[in-house]
């Protein structure tokens, strides 16, 4: 099976975290296993780069995080999408659907 290249991932990380957390707050962990399982395994994160994109992005306002002791045994810190995140996400969205669009046209053309 055909992995997810490095720079793609770091091309795609924040809007794929952007919308992982724009349909619930979570932990990174769970962050790094739901993409697996959306992905097929085909994009396996390693912690060692999972956190510094969820500090980078936690920098740039456009998450914030939160711990949470209450409900596990351990600590876990939760990260949520904040308004500045959605508009980002939007952007990137659009330069993604840009692109597509713009593969499809090339892949059409004869010759």
């Amino acid at each position: 099976m055909r992995k997810f290249s490095k720079d793609m991932m770091g091309a795609s990380a924040i809007p794929i975290i952007l919308a992982l957390l724009k349909n619930k707050e979570t932990y990174g962990y769970e962050i790094k296993k739901d993409l697996e399982k959306l992905s097929s395994g085909k994009i396996i994160w390693k912690e060692g780069s999972l956190y510094p994109v969820l500090k980078k992005m936690e920098t740039s306002n456009l998450i914030e995080s939160v711990w949470n002791i209450e409900d596990h045994d351990r600590p876990r810190k939760y990260y949520k999408i904040l308004p500045k995140g959605k508009e980002e996400l939007a952007l990137y969205l659009e330069d993604f659907k840009m692109i597509t669009d713009i593969l499809n046209n090339l892949l059409k053309l004869k010759g």
